[in-house]
């Protein structure tokens, strides 16, 4: 009798796994992948699904705060887009530029910006000699969001600069991600906010612990931003003990395209600390560019909670609309289907598709899973490299050497479906030229994947990059 007891206890359990993930009406792979490891581990299984498998968008329909920071968000930047917005007639006949832009509004509601002054980093050192200049030089505010604030020599001088500038009258507000900052010390920030800074942990929640806060955003005086791949620690400068360097990019811009930027920071400044930046004095109407040149620039965002996944949509359409040459860098690639054969696809048709990720991991996970979909596109023709002098962490995206694309999103399925991230992107020949150069500079680092290193992989460690693969789809 227990035994039959049993086998219809698993059985009832059975039913209402199948019929819960099923009814979630979500990617295939995922309800599968979900499915698979709940049958297997049925309590266990049950802990990892309320932790890291719910999904976030139907869990957060409800929220009113979030409805509200949107209607603020536009309340603010829809004047400031109406008066410096680019002519849609700009990009008529140009099929890339249009696809790419017309996709963004259409899901963010951003438009194609003036972007100033662009600079572009490829090294911690560089980056964080310019932002410790505009902080000293700040005169309102410095708002400063990251996914990992470290506690270390990097920090310290930071957040010991940034304590004076509060002293100073300066306001200074800093947003970090809790799960990404976990297992760094406090004691700095908590030196911060006595010295009258406002610090807050974001995301700090058990029950969202599978979504992530990944952007790393900085304004300053609401005139100066930066983003891209750095987060605020010792190791995005040099490596840390960990890496023989560093290898990342960032970029630093002025002008109207900032207020979106900082729009993104306020909104989540809302919802985590419940006050309202969305005044005139904290999105000031830009100046005229400091070096008289300007490019068209247009924010893309998504997040967990966002109704489309913007980012995985506008990197499709940019792959797509590709005539001769894709250049990708990222340092995971676990990919959805649809961008995996667009690449493939584009590869086959003659497209010179180059992809880049990093050699020497920090993660075995995504690392593993990364070789099971490096088949199929070295099949295509597509060339496949990783970097090899230290730790490639840049997310970068260039194609036809006309637009170009900086930011915080891997090409994965995480940073697609269950992180907050950001991208800009650049409709400018020469800021795609600029990457283009930085690529090539990169190859002479990288050892290529070639269909023989693939064919030299043995029977355990392909199973073992299958099963990576399997358990991305469920993470």
């Amino acid at each position: 009798m227990p035994n039959d007891l049993m086998v219809i206890a698993l059985f009832l359990y059975s039913v209402v796994v199948i019929i819960t993930l099923v009814s979630e009406e979500r990617d295939p792979s995922t309800t599968l992948a979900w499915i698979l490891v709940l049958l297997l581990l049925p309590v266990a299984g049950i802990a990892l699904y309320v932790l890291f498998g719910r999904d976030q968008r139907k869990l957060v329909a409800r929220d009113s705060r979030r409805r509200e920071a949107t209607m603020l968000v536009g309340r603010v930047m829809e004047p400031m887009r109406e008066r410096h917005a680019a002519d849609p007639a700009l990009f008529e006949g140009d099929a890339l530029f249009a696809g790419v832009s017309r996709t963004i509004t259409r899901l963010n509601r951003t438009v194609p910006l003036p972007c100033s002054d662009l600079e572009i980093f490829t090294s911690g050192e560089e980056k964080f000699a310019r932002l410790i200049a505009d902080i000293e030089s700040a005169q309102d505010y410095i708002h400063l969001q990251y996914f990992i604030w470290g506690c270390d020599e990097l920090t310290g001088r930071v957040c010991r600069l940034l304590a004076k500038r509060a002293r100073d009258g300066v306001e200074v507000r800093v947003l970090y991600d809790w799960v990404g900052s976990a297992l760094r010390g406090k004691r700095q920030l908590k030196e911060l906010v006595a010295a009258g800074a406002q610090v807050r942990p974001d995301r700090a929640d058990w029950g969202k612990l599978n979504y992530r806060n990944h952007r790393k955003i900085a304004v300053i005086d609401g005139r100066i931003a930066y983003t891209g791949g750095m987060n605020m620690a010792q190791e995005y400068a040099d490596g840390g003990a960990r890496f023989e360097s560093w290898r990342d990019t960032h970029v630093r811009f002025t002008g109207p395209i900032v207020s979106d930027v900082h729009a993104l920071f306020c909104s989540r400044w809302y919802r985590v600390a419940q006050e309202n930046l969305f005044r005139e004095r904290y999105f000031p109407d830009p100046e005229a560019p400091v070096t008289g040149e300007w490019v068209w620039a247009q924010l893309a965002f998504a997040g967990p909670e966002s109704e489309w996944q913007t980012l995985r949509h506008t990197f499709h359409i940019a792959i797509a609309h590709a005539s001769r040459a894709v250049r990708v860098q990222t340092p995971y690639f676990v990919p959805d289907q649809s961008i995996g054969d667009v690449l493939a696809v584009q590869a086959l048709s003659g497209v010179d598709v180059h992809l880049m990720m990093a050699g020497v991991h920090d993660k075995r996970l995504p690392w593993w899973a990364a070789f099971s979909y490096l088949d199929e596109l070295v099949l295509a023709g597509a060339r496949i490299l990783q970097y090899q002098r230290g730790f490639m962490h840049a997310k970068t995206l260039t194609v036809d050497g006309r637009l170009a694309s900086v930011g915080t999103t891997n090409f994965d399925i995480r940073s697609f479906a269950l992180h907050d991230e950001l991208q800009v992107f650049f409709y400018d020949e020469k800021v795609a030229a600029r990457l283009d150069a930085i690529f090539d500079e990169d190859v002479r680092d990288c050892e290529s994947i070639t269909q023989e290193t693939l064919d030299d992989i043995g029977p355990l460690v392909r199973f073992r990059n299958a099963s990576a693969r399997l358990l991305s789809r469920a993470l």
